[in-house]
């Protein structure tokens, strides 16, 4: 009999001491350590998804005292609002924002009031559909930091984080093992240790080379384009 799987809610914790620093993310690193040295009291992380954007805007957020907005709840807040939040404010997937004129002030006051924005989003704010002028400058001369695709190492440590999040134990020859089958991103990474932790919870057995072999297999199978498991 195959066990339940409840659809629990999986926090990820955004401890300073758990973000694993490496060669796709350290220029990112540096630039939030450098803060508030940064130009225009403005800088901008992008990247792909589950690359660690989040991760470090928290750590930034824990040490100024941060706002945090989406950009979709942004919108939806009053300007007068906005002007009396601290002058410290991370914007999460900043590429939602449609109030252009918003964004604009609230950029405004933020610097003149000597504080700090954070943008996170997909791509860099210069690629934005921005149609406000003012705006396009001022984001323009933004500094936007690309997280990198993830090597080896940085995706086995992210993988057993994700592990440990859901309280999960995994022996590193198995996350190696996967690695060698799946897309090596950050998402794809997201995907196979959710997929992992349900068969394992299904099936009642820890998370095993066999096991990834039998997930792997039944991917192929739904999907004929998936790696093959060797």
């Amino acid at each position: 009999m195959k066990q339940l799987v409840l659809p629990l809610d999986h926090t990820p914790r955004f401890d300073p001491q758990e973000f694993v620093i490496s060669r796709a993310n350290q220029e990112a690193v540096l630039w939030l350590r450098s803060w508030p040295a940064w130009p225009g009291s403005c800088l901008a992380l992008y990247g792909d998804e589950g690359c660690g954007k989040t991760h470090l805007s928290h750590i930034w957020q824990k040490s100024t005292g941060a706002k945090r907005l989406e950009g979709r709840e942004f919108d939806n807040m009053d300007l007068d609002v906005l002007m009396t939040i601290p002058p410290y404010l991370v914007l999460e997937k900043a590429h939602l924002i449609k109030n252009e004129e918003k964004l604009f002030h609230v950029y405004n006051h933020l610097v003149q009031s000597q504080g700090g924005l954070l943008l996170i989003s997909r791509t860099a704010p210069a690629r934005w559909a921005t149609r406000l002028p003012d705006l396009k400058s001022r984001l323009s001369t933004v500094p936007a930091i690309k997280i990198e695709a993830p090597d080896e190492p940085l995706l086995t440590q992210v993988i057993q984080k994700l592990f440990e999040d859901r309280q999960v134990k995994v022996e590193e020859d198995v996350i190696i093992f996967l690695l060698k089958h799946i897309e090596r991103s950050f998402e794809s990474a997201r995907r196979w240790v959710e997929t992992l932790n349900t068969h394992s919870l299904t099936s009642k057995r820890g998370i095993t080379i066999p096991l990834v072999r039998e997930a792997l297999a039944q991917a192929e199978k739904e999907s004929p384009s998936a790696p093959s498991p060797t």
